[in-house]
């Protein structure tokens, strides 16, 4: 079935997630809604999920300079337990396969938890399988052991690492580790998840998007960190985590609980240049700290930032 389209650019940012959820309400069964907007949509997406009593997939993807496509599709059943089958369900990349497929990779999947800063895999060895993260925050880092980490990106619940891995069956791009509190993930043998996709090419597709998409994201923090001064570093990874409400509104985890060390590592730059930069854009008003930690973050503020620093 074609999705609804939406194209929520132009309207203040706080208006969207209503404007979506009407959307969502008059959509048939297995409905979805394609929305078009302009800057990072985690925010968005994450209102669109705290909103919705029933579970969504969501399937979000840079198309072009500000141009994002996110694609939500009401997900089969609403508010059950979460198990290994139905976390499957709603990670995009499989959420079309049939059930007897994810019944096949449901059997594989062993679950694990780690703490803050734990490694789920280490930089540069061997580890043979997807994840998905089905709780918390998981990103990608290099440099454990030296005084210039590197934090490239973030995963989030029901979304996939290790997928470069599994295409070219070699070492970890860098260190997979929990940058919540505490992350939940399911590990799936890359051997079975093979078969998998073999029977349903479509999944082989899928997963070859989201390694480029990775890519781009890569290739975007790079244009950020060459060319935007740090002011706009460091609004552009906060982005993601800022509702859109007006005004400031809680961060979205984790990062009420990242370091400002952690916060620099994703901009590209030391701890001390990200503490003054931070403290600049709360005398701006475009965050608000407590016990030295971002709570409060104003999106509008954000992307205006960037967007000047753009033109």
């Amino acid at each position: 079935m074609k999705a609804t389209q939406l194209d929520v650019r132009g309207l203040p940012v706080w208006e969207r997630p209503q404007r979506v959820l009407e959307v969502l309400d008059r959509l048939p069964d297995n409905g979805a809604v394609l929305i078009v907007t302009e800057n990072e949509p985690r925010g968005l997406v994450t209102q669109i999920a705290l909103s919705q009593r029933s579970d969504v997939i969501v399937d979000h993807r840079r198309v072009g300079d500000r141009e994002w496509h996110v694609r939500v599709k009401r997900a089969e059943g609403n508010g059950e337990e979460l198990t290994p089958v139905s976390a499957l369900k709603r990670v995009a990349e499989f959420s079309e396969l049939p059930d007897d497929a994810i019944a096949s990779l449901a059997l594989r999947a062993t679950q694990h938890s780690v703490r803050r800063a734990q490694p789920i895999a280490r930089e540069n060895t061997d580890w043979p399988y997807l994840g998905i993260v089905i709780e918390g925050t998981v990103a990608l880092s290099t440099g454990e052991n030296t005084a210039r980490q590197r934090l490239f990106y973030e995963i989030f619940p029901f979304e996939i690492f290790g997928v470069s891995e599994f295409f070219d069956e070699s070492v970890t791009l860098g260190r997979y580790m929990a940058l919540s509190k505490q992350a939940r993930y399911l590990r799936i043998p890359s051997a079975g998840a093979r078969e998998v996709a073999r029977a349903y090419p479509d999944v082989l597709l899928a997963l070859g998007r989201t390694v480029v998409q990775r890519k781009r994201a890569l290739m975007e923090s790079l244009r950020v960190q060459s060319s935007m001064p740090i002011l706009a570093r460091i609004a552009s990874v906060l982005l993601p985590f800022a509702l859109p409400e007006r005004g400031l509104s809680p961060a979205v985890s984790p990062l009420p609980h990242m370091t400002q060390a952690q916060i620099a590592a994703s901009a590209g730059t030391v701890k001390e240049v990200a503490a003054r930069a931070i403290a600049e854009l709360e005398s701006r008003g475009m965050l608000k700290r407590e016990r030295g930690h971002i709570r409060f973050l104003d999106r509008q503020k954000l992307v205006d930032l960037v967007n000047e620093e753009r033109v």
